[in-house]
């Protein structure tokens, strides 16, 4: 891309920014505010990553819950619940007991759909993706932890290598990893990830498309694959002085109408 090409893709993104929150304001009122980049959950923890937190197992644990409940539910739902100032879900963090490791594992799954369900917060998979995160995924963790002294610790042997983090997620998302998290596809590591403040793109299925040749035509295929999403998302957002995630999330916000 030349200068006139940056200049038009970064008011093309600006403007996207703009009219997204004018029709979320007609909407949803003040109450649309939460979902504004400044104010989410994913934006709070970039900027702290950026300045140095090292996240606990009590954190990843927590940003993968937020990530399965992010599958193929609708956000509005939860904006009752979140906390305008940290973009945190606060009825999720008590249901979860502030993701306390000993005290999951020792819960029934069941359980824990249930109070969800209390509050309207559980998804169509969320009973598979329960007993996933108490029998396998926060086991990994906890191994993780174990061998490297944390999860940051052992996910940074993968980012030192590939600033992409690409392979990190490939780590975590390939089944034929031994460290593959149950029940979470590339999305919803991605997502994970972004919500301990890796700056990265979320490859969902809106995401696929709307960068496909039916959308913003950034390649020839319909739907873009996972990891070219990566690289696109990555590329616009170094042209245009943004970061990955407030790229992904402005397009995500615009083109989701129907999940939110």
């Amino acid at each position: 891309m030349n200068f006139d090409s940056k200049n038009v893709m970064s008011f093309a993104i600006n403007a996207i920014d703009s009219l997204t929150r004018t029709v979320m304001k007609e909407k949803y009122g003040d109450d649309c505010k939460i979902m504004f980049w400044e104010n989410t959950y994913i934006k709070h923890q970039i900027d702290n990553r950026e300045n140095g937190k090292h996240y606990t197992t009590e954190e990843h644990i927590k940003a993968m819950v937020y990530s399965m409940l992010s599958n193929g539910g609708k956000w509005s739902k939860f904006k009752e619940h979140f906390n305008i100032d940290t973009g945190e879900i606060i009825v999720v963090d008590k249901i979860f007991h502030n993701y306390d490791p000993e005290y999951l594992l020792s819960c029934n799954p069941a359980d824990l759909v249930l109070e969800l369900e209390k509050f309207t917060l559980g998804t169509v998979t969320i009973g598979t993706q329960m007993k996933a995160l108490v029998f396998d995924n926060i086991p990994k963790l906890l191994k993780f932890e174990k061998e490297y002294g944390s999860i940051d610790n052992y996910y940074n042997t993968f980012v030192e290598k590939d600033t992409s983090l690409k392979s990190l997620v490939s780590n975590l998302a390939d089944g034929k990893s031994e460290d593959k998290m149950t029940q979470m596809a590339v999305s919803l590591v991605a997502e994970y990830l972004r919500n301990v403040g890796y700056d990265i793109a979320n490859p969902n299925t809106y995401m696929k498309n709307v960068l496909g040749c039916n959308g913003l035509g950034f390649s020839e295929k319909k739907e873009v694959p996972d990891y070219e999403v990566f690289d696109i998302i990555s590329e616009t957002a170094e042209f245009i002085g943004k970061r990955p995630a407030e790229v992904d999330y402005i397009l995500w916000l615009a083109c989701s109408e129907n999940f939110i």
